[in-house]
């Protein structure tokens, strides 16, 4: 009996594992990506920038999350560099389905994307449009893929209030490297 038991809960335990693993094949935590916020305050562009955009891809469904905190933000500016870092805004996730059935990771055409996501930002969470391409590399051991994203914003959507002289929409532009699917 204790040796039959025995190997039920090592049965279990491969099944268990082997369902992490089967689970863990499908998405992928790419590698820090790069995110530009552009806006304007009165006639001079602003551009905050960072390269700790962090962005999970589930190959087999093209569901993509992106998550980054705007403290990490930075500008040419040191007293907007202030005001980023003592923002309390919290996480921006951004979650949404490219309109491509799967992530190929192997040789492939430019695909132009156009697909809708729900932006979650300042307590707020909202349905926005972006475009973008994913664009094969060739020749790299790891990385397969260019990922570039962009989309407009209004802040006062989100409960965002501007002082005067800056203006309430916003630009996005995101970079991503994704990587080659592992066998």
């Amino acid at each position: 009996m204790a040796k039959i038991l025995k190997t039920v809960w090592i049965c279990t335990i491969v099944l268990l594992l082997w369902s992490f693993s089967a689970k863990a094949q499908q998405r992928y935590r790419t590698r820090e990506g790069s995110i530009e916020v552009i806006g304007s305050y009165r006639d001079s562009i602003i551009i905050a920038y960072s390269n700790r955009l962090f962005v999970l891809i589930n190959y087999e469904t093209a569901v993509m999350e992106l998550t980054f905190n705007p403290a990490i933000l930075r500008t040419k500016t040191d007293s907007l560099n202030v005001k980023l870092i003592n923002s309390n805004m919290g996480q921006v996730v951004l979650k949404g389905q490219l309109n491509i059935p799967y992530v190929e990771t192997l040789q492939h055409p430019d695909h132009k994307l156009n697909f809708e996501a729900e932006l979650h930002l300042n307590g707020k969470a909202k349905r926005i449009y972006i475009n973008g391409l994913l664009i094969h590399i060739a020749s790299n051991e790891t990385i397969s893929c260019l990922l570039t994203l962009n989309f407009k914003l209004r802040l006062s959507d989100f409960g965002i209030d501007l002082p005067e002289g800056w203006n309430n929409e916003i630009t996005i532009q995101i970079f991503q490297t994704v990587l080659k699917k592992s066998n």
